[in-house]
Order: C-alpha cells, then structure tokens, then sequence
C-alpha cells in the first residue's frame, strides 16, 4: 500500500514516503504535493536513494522559489526538507541563503537543547544528528564552493577570512562528533560541556560570516556566480 501524505503528530510536519511508490509515480506526486504548498510551508520528502535528480529538476523548473535541506543521507532512507519560498525579484543574495541555514539550524540546536532538558534521549540524538549533518554540509558548501571563489576574487588566499574561518571549520566539526557521542551516551555533564563550547564558538563565528564573508562575497561576484554557487550548495 502507498504511503501518502501524511502528519506527524508531534511536530505537525508533512511527511511525503514516496518508498512504496513505483517510480514513474514518484516526481509528479512529489511536484504536485510542492506547487500545493503555500509560501513558508515544507513538507519532509522520504525516498530509499539520493533525490539528486530530484533536486536537479527542481532547480530547473522552480529555480529561487524552493528550499532543500537533507536531513538524513542514507544508508536506508533519505529525508529532504522541501519548502516553498517566495521568489526574489532580484536574484537572491549568498547573504540571504547562508544566513537561512544558520536560523534553521539554531531552531533545530533548540530543538535538541529542550529534548535534552526533559531527557528524552531518542529525541535528542534524532535531533543533533539533523543539525549536525545540516552544519557540515553548511561548511563543506563554504570551503569547497563560496570560499575558492572568495580567494579567487579578491586574492586573499593565505591571509583574510577564509583562513580563519577554515581554521574554526574544524573546531566545530570536533565538537559536534564530541557532542552526539555524548548525546547517545546520554551524558548530560558532556553534553554541557560540549555545547557550551560549541555555541560560544558558532555565536562569534557565524557574526563573521554574516556581517564580513558573505556581504563581500555578494559584493563581488556576478548574479550568474550568485546562483552558481547556491545551486551547488544545494547538492553537497
């Protein structure tokens, strides 16, 4: 039997599992359940491989109208966050996308910090684990995609932000593998620990980014470059 569109109770999410589908059903029922979407709302795509040809096809069609954020990458099931934005007349800035991710990922950090709070533990792990795939891939869009052409535009290669940034990437990674380690031992001290740390260094880290990198990178680069780059964030 077809699993449709369906609610989930507790956090009210749309969930698409188009797994028992055959797949030529598979992308109209998913382009339909978009285009029924208001502006701001999402549903939670479910699919037994990568939807990359999916993503794909999205950005050919509906090209700055759509938000794509994996939640979960395999190796059984992948989850995709899909949501309607409202297209910008302009062409939208690398400020804008970049600093999108940041606020979801503070919402699911203070998803995680309440799961924690009242020790629901499956909640917590399911939870960091979303934000700490969706923060490495925030940061590997930013070192293999935004910083090359940052260096390359303005020549700052072995000095300037990037070089900063790249050096506070790795922190960051370390603390967020301490952290769910933590998490699933259901170590409250650790998790303290940890996400005291980790929030220290991603208040200072994402203000650097949002108020320096970004803005000068939107500066100087051409709107072809813009989406470029955005397209290919939405694939790491």
């Amino acid at each position: 039997m077809e699993k449709l569109l369906d609610v989930e109770e507790e956090t009210m999410e749309k969930i698409l599992d188009v797994r028992e589908m055959t797949p030529r059903e598979r992308h109209p029922r998913i382009f339909d359940t978009f285009r029924a979407l208001n502006e701001g709302e999402y549903f939670i795509l479910v699919n037994d491989h990568d939807p990359r040809p999916l993503l794909y096809q999205f950005q050919n069609e509906h090209d700055g109208e759509f938000e794509w954020w994996p939640l979960e990458q395999g190796p059984t099931a992948w989850r995709v966050a899909v949501a309607r934005k409202k297209k910008d007349a302009g062409g939208r800035t690398l400020t804008d996308y970049m600093q999108t991710d940041h606020r979801r990922l503070d919402a699911i950090f203070e998803r995680f910090s309440v799961a924690v709070k009242e020790k629901r533990w499956d909640d917590a792990s399911r939870d960091f684990r979303v934000f700490s795939l969706g923060l490495k891939r925030h940061i590997k869009a930013e070192e293999d995609i935004l910083f090359p052409l940052f260096e390359k535009k303005t020549g700052m290669v072995d000095a300037g932000p990037t070089v900063v940034m790249r050096m506070e990437h790795k922190e960051i990674k370390d603390l967020l593998d301490r952290v769910l380690n933590k998490t699933d031992g259901k170590d409250s001290t650790g998790i303290s620990e940890g996400t005291y740390a980790l929030v220290n260094i991603l208040a200072d880290h994402n203000m650097k980014e949002e108020h320096i990198l970004y803005p000068e990178s939107d500066a100087c680069v051409s709107d072809m470059e813009r989406a470029q780059v955005i397209n290919k964030a939405q694939a790491v």
